[in-house]
Protein backbone atom coordinates (compact mmCIF):
# COMPACT_ATOMS: atom_id res chain seq x y z
CA UNK A 1 0.00 0.00 0.00
CA UNK A 2 1.01 3.65 -0.50
CA UNK A 3 0.14 6.88 1.27
CA UNK A 4 -0.25 9.13 -1.76
CA UNK A 5 -0.37 12.93 -1.62
CA UNK A 6 -0.54 13.18 2.17
CA UNK A 7 -0.29 16.86 3.09
CA UNK A 8 -1.92 16.90 6.52
CA UNK A 9 -1.38 14.94 9.74
CA UNK A 10 -3.86 14.69 12.61
CA UNK A 11 -2.24 13.41 15.81
CA UNK A 12 -4.46 11.86 18.50
CA UNK A 13 -3.37 11.37 22.11
CA UNK A 14 -0.44 12.66 24.16
CA UNK A 15 2.97 11.76 25.62
CA UNK A 16 6.60 12.81 25.24
CA UNK A 17 6.65 11.16 21.82
CA UNK A 18 3.69 13.09 20.42
CA UNK A 19 5.32 16.32 21.62
CA UNK A 20 8.60 15.40 19.91
CA UNK A 21 6.78 14.41 16.73
CA UNK A 22 4.69 17.53 16.19
CA UNK A 23 7.80 19.68 16.73
CA UNK A 24 9.63 17.63 14.10
CA UNK A 25 6.72 17.83 11.65
CA UNK A 26 6.52 21.61 12.07
CA UNK A 27 10.23 22.26 11.65
CA UNK A 28 11.32 19.60 9.16
CA UNK A 29 8.30 18.99 6.87
CA UNK A 30 5.65 20.95 5.00
CA UNK A 31 2.85 18.82 6.45
CA UNK A 32 0.02 20.67 8.16
CA UNK A 33 -0.30 19.29 11.70
CA UNK A 34 -3.34 19.29 14.00
CA UNK A 35 -3.62 17.63 17.45
CA UNK A 36 -6.69 16.16 19.16
CA UNK A 37 -6.11 15.35 22.82
CA UNK A 38 -7.86 14.77 26.13
CA UNK A 39 -7.59 16.79 29.34
CA UNK A 40 -5.39 14.24 31.11
CA UNK A 41 -2.86 14.30 28.27
CA UNK A 42 -2.94 18.05 27.72
CA UNK A 43 -2.07 18.68 31.36
CA UNK A 44 0.80 16.18 31.57
CA UNK A 45 4.43 17.34 31.46
CA UNK A 46 6.08 16.35 28.16
CA UNK A 47 9.62 17.72 28.27
CA UNK A 48 12.58 18.44 30.55
CA UNK A 49 11.30 21.98 31.16
CA UNK A 50 8.23 20.40 32.77
CA UNK A 51 5.97 22.08 30.20
CA UNK A 52 2.59 20.47 29.75
CA UNK A 53 1.45 19.38 26.31
CA UNK A 54 -1.06 22.26 26.33
CA UNK A 55 1.65 24.82 27.11
CA UNK A 56 3.94 23.42 24.42
CA UNK A 57 1.21 23.40 21.77
CA UNK A 58 0.40 27.00 22.58
CA UNK A 59 4.04 28.05 22.51
CA UNK A 60 4.65 26.30 19.19
CA UNK A 61 1.37 27.71 17.81
CA UNK A 62 0.09 24.30 16.75
CA UNK A 63 -3.67 23.98 16.29
CA UNK A 64 -5.22 21.59 18.80
CA UNK A 65 -8.62 20.52 20.09
CA UNK A 66 -9.58 19.10 23.50
CA UNK A 67 -12.10 16.27 23.30
CA UNK A 68 -13.86 14.29 26.02
CA UNK A 69 -15.27 11.81 23.51
CA UNK A 70 -13.54 11.87 20.15
CA UNK A 71 -16.30 9.80 18.55
CA UNK A 72 -18.87 12.57 19.13
CA UNK A 73 -16.49 15.50 18.72
CA UNK A 74 -17.88 18.08 16.29
CA UNK A 75 -14.50 19.50 15.25
CA UNK A 76 -12.88 16.42 13.74
CA UNK A 77 -14.83 15.94 10.50
CA UNK A 78 -13.99 19.47 9.36
CA UNK A 79 -10.27 18.77 9.83
CA UNK A 80 -10.11 15.57 7.75
CA UNK A 81 -9.42 15.94 4.01
CA UNK A 82 -8.81 13.29 1.30
CA UNK A 83 -5.08 13.90 1.84
CA UNK A 84 -5.08 13.51 5.63
CA UNK A 85 -3.30 10.81 7.60
CA UNK A 86 -4.49 10.14 11.17
CA UNK A 87 -1.99 8.88 13.75
CA UNK A 88 -2.94 7.89 17.31
CA UNK A 89 -0.29 7.79 20.05
CA UNK A 90 -1.51 6.59 23.44
CA UNK A 91 -4.93 8.10 22.82
CA UNK A 92 -7.51 8.07 25.61
CA UNK A 93 -10.33 6.82 23.39
CA UNK A 94 -11.40 3.72 21.46
CA UNK A 95 -12.10 4.84 17.92
CA UNK A 96 -15.43 3.65 16.56
CA UNK A 97 -16.06 2.61 12.96
CA UNK A 98 -18.01 5.76 11.89
CA UNK A 99 -15.04 7.92 12.92
CA UNK A 100 -12.52 5.69 11.14
CA UNK A 101 -14.62 5.80 7.96
CA UNK A 102 -14.02 9.54 7.45
CA UNK A 103 -10.37 8.75 6.65
CA UNK A 104 -9.25 7.14 3.40
CA UNK A 105 -8.79 3.37 3.70
CA UNK A 106 -5.80 2.46 5.89
CA UNK A 107 -5.02 6.14 6.46
CA UNK A 108 -5.71 5.98 10.19
CA UNK A 109 -2.86 4.39 12.14
CA UNK A 110 -1.98 3.66 15.75
CA UNK A 111 1.60 3.89 16.99
CA UNK A 112 2.49 1.10 19.45
CA UNK A 113 5.87 1.26 21.19
CA UNK A 114 6.12 -2.40 22.22
CA UNK A 115 7.14 -5.73 20.72
CA UNK A 116 3.79 -6.55 19.10
CA UNK A 117 1.89 -8.83 19.26
CA UNK A 118 3.18 -9.05 22.84
CA UNK A 119 2.31 -6.45 25.49
CA UNK A 120 -0.94 -5.25 24.02
CA UNK A 121 -2.90 -3.25 26.61
CA UNK A 122 -1.27 -0.66 28.87
CA UNK A 123 1.48 0.07 31.42
CA UNK A 124 3.89 -1.47 28.94
CA UNK A 125 7.19 -0.64 30.62
CA UNK A 126 5.98 -1.66 34.08
CA UNK A 127 5.02 -5.10 32.79
CA UNK A 128 8.25 -5.41 30.81
CA UNK A 129 10.36 -4.63 33.89
CA UNK A 130 8.42 -7.15 35.98
CA UNK A 131 9.04 -9.80 33.32
CA UNK A 132 12.67 -8.75 32.72
CA UNK A 133 11.78 -8.27 29.06
CA UNK A 134 14.56 -6.64 27.02
CA UNK A 135 12.97 -6.77 23.57
CA UNK A 136 11.62 -3.39 22.44
CA UNK A 137 9.70 -2.44 19.33
CA UNK A 138 7.98 0.28 17.32
CA UNK A 139 4.91 -0.39 15.19
CA UNK A 140 2.41 1.43 12.99
CA UNK A 141 -0.86 -0.47 13.10
CA UNK A 142 -3.98 0.04 11.00
CA UNK A 143 -7.02 1.20 13.02
CA UNK A 144 -10.16 -0.59 11.83
CA UNK A 145 -12.52 0.82 14.46
CA UNK A 146 -14.65 -0.69 17.20
CA UNK A 147 -13.95 -2.42 20.52
CA UNK A 148 -13.60 -5.83 18.86
CA UNK A 149 -10.68 -4.65 16.68
CA UNK A 150 -8.90 -2.54 19.33
CA UNK A 151 -5.12 -2.96 18.85
CA UNK A 152 -5.78 -5.88 16.50
CA UNK A 153 -5.01 -4.24 13.16
CA UNK A 154 -2.38 -5.31 10.65
CA UNK A 155 0.96 -3.49 10.60
CA UNK A 156 2.35 -1.25 7.88
CA UNK A 157 5.78 -0.76 9.49
CA UNK A 158 7.70 -2.17 12.44
CA UNK A 159 11.14 -2.36 14.00
CA UNK A 160 12.61 -4.34 16.89
CA UNK A 161 15.58 -3.58 19.14
CA UNK A 162 17.24 -4.82 22.34
CA UNK A 163 17.05 -2.75 25.52
CA UNK A 164 20.34 -2.29 27.45
CA UNK A 165 20.66 -4.08 30.79
CA UNK A 166 21.33 -0.80 32.64
CA UNK A 167 17.74 0.37 32.12
CA UNK A 168 16.02 -0.11 35.50
CA UNK A 169 13.01 2.20 35.93
CA UNK A 170 10.18 3.07 33.53
CA UNK A 171 11.79 6.52 33.10
CA UNK A 172 14.98 4.83 31.87
CA UNK A 173 12.88 2.92 29.34
CA UNK A 174 11.09 6.13 28.25
CA UNK A 175 14.34 8.05 27.76
CA UNK A 176 16.00 5.29 25.73
CA UNK A 177 13.01 4.19 23.69
CA UNK A 178 11.68 7.64 22.75
CA UNK A 179 14.85 8.23 20.69
CA UNK A 180 14.26 4.97 18.84
CA UNK A 181 10.61 5.85 18.31
CA UNK A 182 11.15 9.37 16.96
CA UNK A 183 13.76 8.03 14.54
CA UNK A 184 11.30 5.33 13.42
CA UNK A 185 8.54 7.90 12.82
CA UNK A 186 10.85 10.35 11.05
CA UNK A 187 11.87 7.54 8.72
CA UNK A 188 8.19 6.72 8.09
CA UNK A 189 7.35 10.28 7.03
CA UNK A 190 10.41 10.38 4.79
CA UNK A 191 9.25 7.12 3.18
CA UNK A 192 5.78 8.56 2.60
CA UNK A 193 7.33 11.58 0.86
CA UNK A 194 9.41 9.26 -1.33
CA UNK A 195 6.28 7.30 -2.33
CA UNK A 196 7.42 4.03 -0.77
CA UNK A 197 5.11 1.05 -1.11
CA UNK A 198 4.59 -0.61 2.28
CA UNK A 199 4.03 -4.33 2.73
CA UNK A 200 1.18 -5.19 5.09
CA UNK A 201 2.30 -7.37 8.03
CA UNK A 202 -0.60 -9.48 9.39
CA UNK A 203 -1.23 -9.18 13.14
CA UNK A 204 -0.36 -12.54 14.71
CA UNK A 205 -3.35 -13.34 16.93
CA UNK A 206 -1.94 -16.75 17.93
CA UNK A 207 1.02 -15.28 19.85
CA UNK A 208 -0.64 -12.07 21.11
CA UNK A 209 -0.65 -11.31 24.84
CA UNK A 210 -2.55 -8.62 26.73
CA UNK A 211 -1.56 -6.94 30.00
CA UNK A 212 -3.98 -4.40 31.50
CA UNK A 213 -3.61 -0.75 32.42
CA UNK A 214 -2.45 -0.09 35.98
CA UNK A 215 -2.71 2.61 38.61
CA UNK A 216 0.42 2.92 40.74
CA UNK A 217 -1.33 4.05 43.92
CA UNK A 218 -3.97 1.31 43.76
CA UNK A 219 -2.13 -1.61 42.14
CA UNK A 220 1.43 -0.98 43.30
CA UNK A 221 1.45 -2.58 46.76
CA UNK A 222 4.40 -4.77 47.75
CA UNK A 223 3.93 -8.37 48.86
CA UNK A 224 6.75 -9.14 51.30
CA UNK A 225 6.24 -12.89 50.85
CA UNK A 226 7.77 -12.61 47.37
CA UNK A 227 11.48 -13.21 46.87
CA UNK A 228 13.89 -10.30 47.14
CA UNK A 229 14.37 -10.24 43.38
CA UNK A 230 10.60 -10.11 42.80
CA UNK A 231 10.23 -7.27 45.32
CA UNK A 232 13.10 -5.26 43.81
CA UNK A 233 11.67 -5.67 40.31
CA UNK A 234 8.28 -4.52 41.59
CA UNK A 235 9.71 -1.41 43.27
CA UNK A 236 11.64 -0.53 40.11
CA UNK A 237 8.64 -1.18 37.84
CA UNK A 238 6.53 1.46 39.66
CA UNK A 239 9.37 3.97 40.12
CA UNK A 240 9.91 7.24 38.21
CA UNK A 241 8.07 8.75 36.47
CA UNK A 242 5.34 7.04 38.54
CA UNK A 243 4.73 7.74 42.26
CA UNK A 244 6.41 4.52 43.48
CA UNK A 245 5.46 1.15 44.98
CA UNK A 246 3.87 1.32 48.41
CA UNK A 247 3.63 -0.66 51.63
CA UNK A 248 3.03 0.02 55.33
CA UNK A 249 5.24 0.92 58.27
CA UNK A 250 3.10 0.39 61.34
CA UNK A 251 -0.27 1.88 60.42
CA UNK A 252 1.19 4.44 57.97
CA UNK A 253 1.36 3.92 54.22
CA UNK A 254 4.79 4.66 52.74
CA UNK A 255 6.32 4.70 49.26
CA UNK A 256 9.62 3.02 48.40
CA UNK A 257 11.88 4.32 45.62
CA UNK A 258 15.41 3.79 44.28
CA UNK A 259 16.17 0.23 45.34
CA UNK A 260 19.20 -1.96 44.75
CA UNK A 261 19.29 -5.76 45.01
CA UNK A 262 22.21 -7.06 47.10
CA UNK A 263 23.40 -10.60 47.93
CA UNK A 264 22.02 -11.99 51.21
CA UNK A 265 24.41 -11.97 54.16
CA UNK A 266 22.56 -14.90 55.71
CA UNK A 267 19.85 -17.33 54.66
CA UNK A 268 16.94 -15.07 55.60
CA UNK A 269 13.84 -16.87 56.81
CA UNK A 270 10.54 -15.53 55.37
CA UNK A 271 9.69 -14.24 58.87
CA UNK A 272 12.52 -11.67 58.55
CA UNK A 273 11.19 -10.30 55.26
CA UNK A 274 10.60 -6.54 55.42
CA UNK A 275 12.76 -5.95 58.51
CA UNK A 276 15.17 -3.00 58.47
CA UNK A 277 18.40 -4.64 59.62
CA UNK A 278 20.90 -1.84 58.85
CA UNK A 279 20.93 1.82 57.85
CA UNK A 280 23.62 4.19 56.64
CA UNK A 281 24.05 7.24 54.41
CA UNK A 282 22.88 5.23 51.38
CA UNK A 283 19.56 4.25 52.91
CA UNK A 284 17.88 1.26 54.55
CA UNK A 285 18.96 -2.37 54.23
CA UNK A 286 15.89 -4.58 54.26
CA UNK A 287 15.89 -8.37 54.56
CA UNK A 288 13.96 -10.49 52.08
CA UNK A 289 13.83 -14.08 50.93
CA UNK A 290 17.04 -14.69 49.00
CA UNK A 291 18.40 -11.14 49.05
CA UNK A 292 19.15 -7.96 50.92
CA UNK A 293 17.45 -4.90 49.42
CA UNK A 294 18.90 -1.41 49.74
CA UNK A 295 16.10 1.19 49.76
CA UNK A 296 17.48 4.66 49.07
CA UNK A 297 14.30 6.63 49.64
CA UNK A 298 11.10 6.25 51.68
CA UNK A 299 8.32 8.81 51.26
CA UNK A 300 5.16 9.35 53.26
CA UNK A 301 1.77 9.95 51.62
CA UNK A 302 2.52 13.68 51.45
CA UNK A 303 5.64 12.87 49.40
CA UNK A 304 7.96 13.87 52.25
CA UNK A 305 11.19 11.91 52.70
CA UNK A 306 11.01 9.98 56.00
CA UNK A 307 13.97 7.64 55.41
CA UNK A 308 16.09 9.06 58.25
CA UNK A 309 13.30 8.68 60.81
CA UNK A 310 12.90 4.92 60.30
CA UNK A 311 14.45 2.84 63.09
CA UNK A 312 16.37 -0.42 63.02
CA UNK A 313 14.12 -3.39 63.61
CA UNK A 314 11.04 -1.74 62.13
CA UNK A 315 9.24 -3.79 59.53
CA UNK A 316 7.69 -2.98 56.18
CA UNK A 317 4.53 -5.00 55.76
CA UNK A 318 1.42 -4.93 53.60
CA UNK A 319 -1.80 -6.29 55.17
CA UNK A 320 -3.48 -9.09 53.26
CA UNK A 321 -6.64 -7.02 52.79
CA UNK A 322 -4.62 -4.30 51.03
CA UNK A 323 -2.94 -6.87 48.78
CA UNK A 324 -6.32 -8.36 47.88
CA UNK A 325 -7.62 -4.92 46.90
CA UNK A 326 -4.52 -4.24 44.81
CA UNK A 327 -4.74 -7.56 42.99
CA UNK A 328 -8.46 -7.16 42.36
CA UNK A 329 -8.38 -3.58 41.07
CA UNK A 330 -8.55 -3.13 37.29
CA UNK A 331 -7.73 0.44 36.26
CA UNK A 332 -10.05 1.99 33.66
CA UNK A 333 -9.07 5.32 32.13
CA UNK A 334 -11.06 7.88 30.20
CA UNK A 335 -10.36 11.29 28.75
CA UNK A 336 -10.25 12.87 32.22
CA UNK A 337 -8.08 10.18 33.83
CA UNK A 338 -8.94 7.25 36.08
CA UNK A 339 -12.67 6.50 35.93
CA UNK A 340 -13.10 3.87 38.66
CA UNK A 341 -11.34 5.62 41.55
Amino acid sequence: MKFNKVNKIILFGGSFLLAELFQYLKKETDLETVVFSAARHLDEAVNEKNETLRQLLNREQVKYFEADDINSDKNLAAQVTPNTLGLAMGAAWTFQKPLVSIFNQNHFLDFMGVDLPKYDGGAHYTWMILHQQRQGGSNLQIINGGEETFHQGDLVKRQNFVLPAELVKPLDYFNFIVKKEIGFLQEFFQEIKQGKEFSIIPFDHLTATYFPFLNTRLNGLINWFWTGQEIALFISAFDDPYPGASTFLGDKKVILKDCQLLPPEESYHPFTSGLVIRKDALGLYVASVGNLILINKVLDENNQDVTASIQLGERFYTPAAELDKAMGFKAVYGAGGLINK
